[in-house]
């Protein structure tokens, strides 16, 4: 994972479908067995953010200094915060 600077956080709800970066988040930064291991199925992953579904939309700034947004569904973000980055969620 590459470092960066989050510049805005925020929750909207989706007007049309859009890709899920959670899940090529997911895929790229764990092994098959690691999500087996924490109960997690491949065709459980959210690939789609539908219309309607409030979602996190991301954009930080890298360390090359490029922006990037990313848009993440709350299952998703769930299991990158739990088990990729580690934080335990009340």
């Amino acid at each position: 994972m590459s470092e960066f600077t989050l510049l805005k956080r925020s929750y909207p709800t989706s007007q049309y479908e859009r890709v899920c970066d959670g899940y090529d988040f997911i895929i790229n930064n764990s092994t098959k067995e690691e999500r087996l291991e924490w109960g997690i199925d491949d065709d459980s992953l959210q690939k789609i953010i539908d219309v309607d579904e409030k979602y996190v939309y991301e954009v930080a700034k890298t360390e090359e200094g490029k922006f990037e947004s990313k848009t993440y569904s709350f299952k998703n973000y769930k299991i990158i915060r739990n088990h990729i980055l580690g934080f335990q969620d009340d």
